[in-house]
């Protein structure tokens, strides 16, 4: 189940997952909005039935000098990034602490250790991430549910497509980063097998960076 506020791009990735023999429906929703969370939490439920996962990953940046920021930007990237997140977690995880299990991985950032110049609100806003998971986890452990956070580094997705084509920030990353290079979202698959099978039971309340060393 496919939740994005653009309708085109949750109907494009469900359809890549048909396209690889999967089951995929999308569904539109804005999960800054509680009432739009419950509503397409529930519709899921009935159409696909109950969600053994939940993959928080909605999230959004804008960069400048914190002195430049308005309210209003700033109340936009944490009302996405931590708000949606906590929304998602509230609405999935009551019916999964019913049933006895569950796994929920949140998408954070190596942004929620470390300060980044120009991201005020987006550092701000993925250590609140990191700090809701740990908090959840230990609320629900006791329900079968385990709650864990990835913290990705440098990933070439659309959030940094704008960098990837500044003068010098590739030569920048080989600097700063052990393996060399900007990572692939493929980079996340694996850790997210772990944390949402067998593999991962014991392993809860963590943030994992992949970030490249």
């Amino acid at each position: 189940a496919i939740v994005n506020r653009t309708v085109g791009a949750g109907e494009k990735a469900a359809a890549e997952i048909r396209e690889h023999g999967g089951i995929a429906a999308s569904f539109p929703a804005d999960v800054t909005k509680k009432d739009n969370v419950e509503a397409v939490v529930e519709a899921i439920e009935n159409e696909m039935g109950a969600a053994d996962i939940l993959v928080n990953c909605a999230g959004i940046n804008i960069r400048k000098k914190a002195l430049e920021f308005g309210l209003s930007e700033w109340q936009q990237i944490l009302d996405t990034n931590v708000t949606g997140t906590f929304l998602a977690c509230q609405a999935v995880g009551r019916r999964m602490i019913a049933r006895g299990k569950g796994r929920i991985v949140n998408i954070s950032s190596v942004a929620s250790v470390i300060g980044l110049e120009d991201r005020a609100p987006y550092c701000a806003s993925k250590g609140g991430v990191s700090q809701l998971t740990k908090v959840l986890a230990i609320e629900w452990a006791p329900h079968g549910v385990t709650v864990n956070a990835i913290g990705p580094g440098y990933m070439n997705t659309p959030l940094i497509a704008n960098l990837m084509k500044q003068p010098g920030f590739q030569d920048r990353v080989r600097s700063q980063v052990p393996l060399s290079h900007v990572g692939e979202t493929e980079d996340l698959h694996g850790i997210l097998l772990v944390l949402c099978s067998r593999a991962g039971a014991y392993i809860t309340g963590q943030t994992i960076y992949i970030d490249g060393g």
